[in-house]
């Protein structure tokens, strides 16, 4: 090909094959996604040279406020559920040719993948990538090999729809090699739903040469939503996986085991899509009864593969989650101690040994019928009666826009809405008759095993809390909470540190209660349940008798009229019982407290005067107060909206979240308490500060606005940890 428009054979090419992948848009946006995630791994590399601070996150030293949650991912690569050995080739080539180019070893992956298939689409854009970008002295034998390359390239975008279909199911499955996230596995899955869609318009006749790749592509897809709890749409979620299972259990090329993976899968998919979807989607044209049950899938799984232990553990756990009768859960408990004595499950002991706890504390609860006791009963309110004409609310009254000044207690509305018993009966603890059931025994013998066997305890131990607390033995039970609290996975993530505080805040609360409401204790148990709330908001576990037993105690203190040292401490307590009156109140589930919180001007604006308050206040516990309720508005991004401060911008935000913030850490670092690393990190920093400012150099503004800088990013790293994405854990993989 001869030069055009002034322009060399090299440059024509390059052109030529950009144009390809943009008219080949998802693999454009996955190379652009590949060249981001690469980029993030090299400046780690090389990050934090000036500062000396290497868990600072990887975000621009120009924080905004307002919408943008940080990136703090890095590419890790994973092997898993990759069959296709081309793809996995394409992939490395794709690594070593973007980013810091490697083509030597980018020509040994890219000629791995041509070996088994000649024409891929992926493997030849990419060996024409390699030829063009090595160098820019071609000799004129490769440019000609790129020429013809590129041609054929070309065609086969626009004549061969089956090629391309495999080279977009190749990306679907590379988006998959990156760091397991949410963002990854919704461009697989919706990659691969596009795939499926197309398929429709070709016969069966011509899907036969590529029948064995469309059937792995069905797998993927179906794998790739048991990983999804949440960013998907539900209903065709459910409805997909459950079609496609149900016709790859009757096709005779598949192994067994593979279907009863696939059974696995469903059952999952089941599991998380069907609460979500009865929730919030309109199903009236679609019966649930079509699918399948989780119970159904976790059988026909058993029986194509009754070999496998974790098909066991997980149809165990599965109903014990649902028995009702004692001779069910004993059915549960014995799938489970049949998984605990399979092959290769030394790493899922402390996991099944936890589960067969919980299915004999079950036992002890229908052989011994404990007494249920609601700490609700014990506040008794004063309160006029409406009938003498007082002109006070009515309970149940709406409240749309609180009044910025305390009002007589006669006319606040009093909490009237009460938690479903099924959350009453999961989280009281039960009064047993009988501390010598042998059920209870064994279940605390199993927490007690488990303990010792874990390296993350926490959950292990608020179950074990909960049965001494059962036993009416508080003193044991604290000093497993206390235990808990030091535990790493205390505040990770993806940890149980929500029912951990919503459960300490219980537990001090039923203490108080036995004493007598007190108004110090109060706000050391209502710290307990607002840190429940903040980690809920980085977490699928979301409380709801935090909010509940935080109210009443609220309610509470305003009954008290004498309890407050000034109308503005009074005023806060009222402005903050609002809040979450009107929360619960809008809630049409208990599970949805948290995102109504900033669902309207007027609780947006009492958040804002709360963080005001307890910001110019300053006891004891309004610090993490007002840092929780600053997490709760940037995760619902409706930071724009506060008013905050005299200048009311946001300078003057920064400053007041970085101050709330680094009083938390200095209160935590004294804690006696597990303390996540970023904490640690503010804490050095605040006296790095302290540090600059006693030697007042002459750089000095430039060091302070530096080191802004890096607490800033520390504190968004608080409010937006790195999370992993829905259920990616191994007991939960066939």
């Amino acid at each position: 090909m001869t030069a055009e428009c002034g322009k060399s054979r090299l440059e024509v090419a390059k052109e030529r094959l950009q144009a390809i992948s943009s008219a080949f848009n998802f693999h454009h946006s996955f190379i652009e996604i590949l060249k981001t995630v690469i980029g993030v791994e090299s400046e780690s590399e090389n990050s934090d040279e000036e500062s000396g601070n290497e868990d600072s996150t990887k975000e621009d030293a120009n924080i905004n406020l307002s919408d943008n949650e940080p990136e703090t991912d890095k590419a890790v690569i994973s092997m898993d559920g990759i069959a296709n050995k081309v793809c996995l080739h394409n992939f490395e080539t794709l690594q070593y040719m973007m980013g810091r180019p490697e083509f030597k070893v980018a020509r040994k992956y890219n000629a791995k993948a041509l070996d088994i298939v000649p024409d891929n689409f992926n493997a030849l854009w990419n060996k024409v990538y390699i030829l063009i970008s090595e160098n820019d002295s071609i000799k004129d034998d490769m440019l000609t090999n790129a020429e013809n390359i590129l041609q054929q390239l070309e065609t086969v975008i626009t004549k061969d729809k089956k090629l391309m279909l495999i080279a977009k199911a190749e990306v679907a499955g590379m988006h998959t090699l990156l760091q397991e996230n949410l963002k990854t596995f919704l461009n697989s899955v919706a990659l691969y739903e596009e795939i499926l869609d197309e398929l429709q318009e070709f016969s069966k006749q011509s899907l036969s040469d590529i029948e064995n790749l469309v059937l792995i592509w069905k797998q993927d897809l179906v794998q790739n939503y048991a990983r999804l709890t949440y960013g998907h749409k539900h209903e065709r979620a459910i409805a997909m996986a459950s079609d496609i299972v149900k016709e790859l259990d009757h096709h005779p090329t598949i192994f067994d085991k593979d279907k009863a993976r696939l059974w696995v899968n469903l059952a999952v998919i089941i599991q998380h899509c069907v609460p979500r979807y009865e929730r919030q989607f309109d199903y009236s044209n679609i019966e649930l009864s079509e699918f399948p049950t989780s119970e159904h899938c976790y059988r026909k799984a058993m029986k194509l593969d009754p070999e496998n232990p974790r098909i066991f553990m997980q149809a165990g756990r599965e109903l014990k989650r649902h028995a009702s009768t004692v001779s069910q859960m004993e059915k549960a408990v014995a799938l489970l101690e049949i998984a605990l004595g399979g092959a290769g499950m030394e790493s899922h002991r402390e996991y099944l040994i936890h589960h067969i706890g919980l299915g004999n504390q079950r036992l002890w609860h229908l052989t011994d019928h404990p007494v249920h006791k609601n700490i609700e009963d014990d506040y008794s309110f004063r309160r006029i009666s409406h009938d003498d004409g007082d002109g006070g609310p009515t309970p149940g009254c709406l409240v749309i826009n609180p009044p910025n000044h305390p009002l007589d207690f006669n006319q606040i509305p009093p909490p009237y809405k009460k938690l479903h018993k099924s959350t009453q009966w999961r989280f009281f603890n039960p009064i047993a008759h009988n501390v010598r059931n042998r059920y209870y025994l064994r279940a605390i013998q199993c927490f007690e095993e488990a303990i010792k066997m874990a390296n993350e305890k926490c959950l292990y131990l608020i179950d074990l809390s909960r049965l001494y607390s059962s036993a009416l033995d508080l003193v044991k039970a604290g000093e497993c909470l206390r235990e808990a609290m030091n535990g790493s996975d205390s505040c990770s993530p993806n940890s149980p540190g929500v029912s951990l505080y919503e459960y300490i805040g219980f537990h001090e609360e039923t203490l108080m209660m036995q004493k007598g409401f007190e108004h110090k204790h109060a706000e050391k148990i209502k710290g307990f349940y607002r840190e429940s709330i903040r980690q809920s908001t980085h977490n699928k576990w979301k409380p709801v008798v935090a909010f509940h037993h935080l109210l009443r105690i609220l309610y509470k203190q305003l009954e008290d009229e004498g309890g407050f040292d000034c109308e503005r401490d009074r005023l806060i307590v009222q402005d903050e019982y609002f809040l979450l009156y009107m929360a619960i109140q809008e809630a049409k589930d208990p599970r949805d407290i948290l995102q109504t919180l900033t669902t309207t001007a007027p609780k947006i604006d009492l958040i804002s005067r709360l963080i005001q308050a307890f910001h110019e206040r300053n006891e004891e516990f309004d610090a993490e107060a007002g840092f929780t309720y600053f997490s709760v508005l940037a995760v619902f991004r409706k930071m724009k909206k506060i008013k905050i401060g005299a200048e009311n911008n946001d300078v003057e935000t920064k400053r007041i979240l970085l101050e709330l913030a680094e009083r938390v850490a200095r209160q935590r670092i004294e804690q006696p308490r597990y303390l996540r690393k970023e904490y640690r990190i503010l804490y050095e920093l605040i006296g790095e500060e302290a540090h600059q400012r006693e030697l007042n150099s002459s750089s000095l503004d430039c060091k302070l606005a530096k080191l802004q800088e890096m607490k800033m990013k520390i504190v968004m790293t608080i409010i937006f940890p790195t999370m992993t994405v829905g259920c990616i854990r191994s007991m939960e993989q066939c």
